[in-house]
């Protein structure tokens, strides 16, 4: 942003000062929200509760994604609007475009910004809305290689099917050229980041924001009331490894069970906890994960939970978290685990490492190498003191810096000031309008 350097009036600064605190009308537009299950829309979920509470106007507009969804509700404080055919489920996010940018155009009056939470398509909603109507639009990617491309040409697995990059990557470029007219780039973690850097988004116009979590729901559990929730969950005595998230190819679930065919053969009292579900969807490696289970004779040592709502009782429940993911934006999963003061080993990958610090607030391993990953699981057996002292110290970064409340105040500042920098861009020809803002 480039500002004149002129002295301003103390009547002035009040003035600023008072746009600043004013409420903001925000509009959301996301192509799956809350009930839908995913780290993503449990963080939109509760940024819009957030949002709301601190006195904003918050406008969702998201898929209809069964018949059953109504059309329009208001949860929370705040307004969901469905829009898009449920009987499509597969190209629902693309048939949604049309209808979306319809609604942004006929509610124009009712919101101040449009932030756009996954941009893989609905970005060019958000994009050509802001050019039509002149209100401003963030971007923000929720998984890795949404700006880039990869989402579409590169597996969960890392591998790349040329074909299909040869394909599509001018249909990117062709996006990406609409798309890089939005206002502000939002970046939850180092990898987001760097991707937007690599595709020419400029630093000034990218905010840096991660995820956060709701301290009221994950929050240390009494060790006193475990043997209590075990048995309410059904869980058994001993030492409980859990994971928790989307049983979906990618989160290197596969390996993480063949490491425990090893680890479990040695240790009778451990008990691994796989909580969550492949939901339906393509990437779903949950039946193959319970064919492994049963060809292998691991019933007896790991228990799928399937879906559940109260995640925060089986970490409560758990000893250790275990998060062997092969590439991830940012992981809210492990966020959770440091918030309930669980000790945790994940995968030495970018989005993890935003979070954990190898050996101070957790342990890090190599994502393939499982000699290290049933190393790091022997080790909590042998030295569990040492990673108590982990789990404190990941409480306290969880509670200093993803914090739902620190997200969204973070939120604030960046939106009123790209709402200030446009009205002074209008008002004041001594000011360049800028393209973004960094908190």
């Amino acid at each position: 942003m480039i500002v004149s350097p002129v002295p301003m009036s103390t009547a002035a600064v009040m003035k600023t000062r008072k746009q600043t605190d004013q409420p903001l009308r925000i509009c959301l537009l996301a192509g799956s929200f809350y009930p839908v299950v995913g780290g993503g829309e449990r963080h939109a979920h509760l940024l819009c509760r957030e949002l709301s509470r601190r006195g904003n106007t918050v406008l969702v507009l998201t898929r209809r994604r069964t018949r059953g969804q109504p059309r329009c509700e208001a949860p929370d404080g705040f307004t969901v609007i469905r829009v898009g055919s449920a009987e499509f489920p597969r190209l629902g996010k693309y048939l949604m475009l049309a209808p979306a940018l319809w609604r942004l155009w006929r509610l124009r009056r009712q919101y101040d910004l449009i932030y756009v939470c996954g941009l893989r398509v609905l970005g060019l909603a958000g994009v050509l809305a802001q050019i039509l109507v002149g209100k401003p639009c963030v971007l923000r990617a929720e998984s890795r290689g949404e700006l880039s491309g990869e989402f579409i040409w590169k597996s969960p697995e890392g591998q790349i099917k040329p074909r299909l990059r040869a394909l599509f990557l001018p249909l990117i470029a062709i996006r990406n050229r609409l798309l890089m007219r939005a206002t502000c780039f939002l970046s939850i973690s180092t990898p987001i980041r760097e991707e937007f850097l690599a595709a020419g988004v400029p630093p000034v116009r990218i905010a840096e924001i991660p995820n956060g979590f709701d301290v009221a729901t994950f929050s240390p559990g009494a060790p006193e009331n475990r043997p209590a929730l075990r048995q309410r969950l059904g869980l058994p005595e001993g030492v409980l490894y859990a994971y928790s998230g989307k049983l979906n190819r990618g989160k290197g679930l596969e390996r993480l069970l063949r490491v425990w065919e090893r680890f479990a053969a040695n240790h009778p009292d451990v008990h691994l906890i796989l909580i969550g579900s492949g939901g339906g969807q393509h990437l779903s490696c949950e039946q193959a994960l319970r064919a492994f289970v049963r060809e292998h004779n691991l019933e007896s040592s790991v228990t799928f939970t399937g879906y559940v709502d109260g995640v925060q009782d089986y970490l409560h429940a758990t000893d250790i978290f275990v998060f062997p993911s092969e590439s991830e934006a940012q992981g809210l999963s492990v966020l959770e685990a440091l918030a309930c003061k669980v000790p945790v080993i994940a995968s030495r990958i970018p989005g993890i490492m935003d979070m954990v610090t190898d050996g101070v607030n957790g342990r890090l391993v190599e994502v393939r190498d499982e000699d290290a990953w049933l190393n790091a699981f022997a080790d909590f057996i042998e030295k569990p003191e040492y990673f108590r002292r982990f789990a404190e110290a990941g409480y306290n970064a969880a509670q200093n810096h993803f914090s739902i409340s620190v997200t969204s105040a973070k939120h604030l500042a960046v939106f009123r000031q790209l709402m200030l920098s446009r009205k002074k861009s209008v008002t004041d020809p001594r000011v360049n309008a800028p393209a973004g803002a960094v908190p």
